[in-house]
């Protein structure tokens, strides 16, 4: 049963974006770039413009759940459809731990027993993470609602601060502004694939969404939006409040900014808008984990498990509870790392697996647009031939940026899938063999 309105999608997208990325990516950028990451926000601004813009031209037109693994199958096959699912299922999964990392970091600033005892800050962020599943798997538009309703709580506020906030800019802190060289700047845009990394949300729980294709494009356009205009005003705010080592320094960059320019108390409540958003966003991704693996699960490329639905609820629950699992499993960081050194390794190899989804949807934009008339008017298919390759290269650019030690890690990831997709592959052929003979 379609569920899902478009404000309800628009809040997935802006939910799955705009989550600890507006509380925790400045001081990695800080770190990274130094203030030259202001330019790194615009620049990623713009090229994911063309992303989103990808995003709803083929959601609209192909609107079964599962998202760019959907789009890849249809225009390079099988193998391509696996790859592509199986990197972003590991995306999804294993980027949850650095959503709630995020989350328990704001708490920790509001509860000094949580900044004293990993074991505390680990047993709060696995609460967190098995109660969103048990949302999600009582439905869709349980998540949905929820995610509306911390948008609509957590937005205001946030802009009226930062408002305040930008008052206080000095412009000695973005000196000097490229201290590691302009050359960071690619690995700074990298960075920010993670803040974009969600926009193609609304493409994902196709099937349970209200008009797929005109709720689609336009959720995915307005969740752009909403979010790169936080995006841009938050981290101009964060840059001119503090000098560049603060933030880099700090675990809570917003809340600091904040409540140097305003006051403790304003500081207090970009924390708990902090906690409040990185719930929606990790309850925005954990529905996104349930329905990543349904379709390519239903094809028999990945595994069928996975594609079980509730009897009840409808729901994926499969799916949501294997997510979880490699999700908590992953929280073991805890105890190994600090919560800045755990949000940054995470973040690094989780926008790499984002990013090989991403490239492989702009090619499956191009060549459908020529092999699928019917679907691309004249019109759409023009626009494609010069929206698609401008997009392929702007995500080029950012895997160029993640850096030759994460790039070995994804591709280390994406290889350990192979295996599992021949295994499906002999699985799926023995029968037609038997039947055959």
């Amino acid at each position: 049963m379609r569920a899902v309105g478009l404000l309800g999608v628009t809040a997935l997208c802006v939910g799955n974006m705009a989550g600890t990325s507006l509380y925790t990516l400045p001081a990695s950028l800080a770190a990274t770039v130094g203030p030259l990451g202001l330019v790194a926000w615009g620049l990623t601004a713009a090229g994911y413009a063309l992303v989103a813009v990808v995003y709803a031209s083929l959601g609209s037109r192909y609107p079964r759940a599962g998202g760019p693994a959907v789009f890849a199958r249809e225009a390079f096959g099988d193998l391509a459809g696996f790859v592509t699912v199986w990197s972003y299922w590991v995306s999804v999964v294993v980027g949850n731990a650095a959503i709630v990392t995020g989350v328990v970091g704001y708490a920790a600033g509001l509860a000094p027993a949580l900044e004293r005892h990993a074991a505390l800050r680990f047993l709060l962020a696995q609460a967190l993470v098995w109660g969103l599943c048990w949302l999600n798997v009582r439905g869709v538009r349980h998540g949905a609602r929820l995610q509306t309703a911390i948008i609509l709580v957590t937005v205001v506020p946030l802009l009226l601060l930062t408002g305040a906030t930008l008052t206080a800019f000095d412009a000695r802190h973005l000196t000097p502004f490229a201290p590691h060289g302009t050359g960071a700047l690619a690995a700074g845009a990298a960075l920010v694939v993670w803040a974009y990394a969600g926009v193609e949300s609304a493409t994902v729980p196709a099937e349970e969404v209200r008009a797929p294709a005109r709720t689609i494009r336009l959720g995915t356009l307005l969740g752009y939006g909403v979010a790169t205009v936080l995006f841009l005003t938050l981290a101009l705010a964060v840059a001119g409040a503090l000098p560049n080592a603060v933030v880099a320094s700090s675990p809570r960059p917003l809340a600091l900014a904040v409540a140097t320019a305003v006051g403790p108390w304003a500081g207090t409540v970009v924390s708990l808008c902090a906690i409040v958003g990185g719930i929606g966003t990790l309850n925005g991704w954990t529905l996104m984990a349930g329905r990543v693996p349904v379709s390519a699960s239903r094809d028999g490329l990945f595994f069928p498990q996975l594609a079980r639905l509730h009897p009840r609820t409808g729901t994926p629950h499969v799916a949501l509870l294997v997510g979880t699992a490699v999700t908590s499993a992953t929280l073991a960081l805890y105890f190994t790392r600090s919560l800045l050194a755990v949000f940054n390794a995470v973040v690094l190899l989780t926008v790499l697996l984002t990013l090989l989804p991403h490239l492989l949807a702009m090619a499956a934009e191009l060549v459908l647009a020529r092999r699928d008339p019917a679907r691309y008017p004249p019109a759409a298919r023009r626009r494609a031939h010069v929206v698609a390759p401008l997009a392929a290269l702007f995500v080029l650019y950012t895997i160029y940026g993640v850096g030759l030690e994460v790039a070995a890690w994804g591709t280390v990831a994406v290889l350990a899938g192979l295996p599992l997709y021949w295994w499906r592959r002999r699985a799926t052929d023995a029968p037609a063999r038997v039947r055959a003979s």
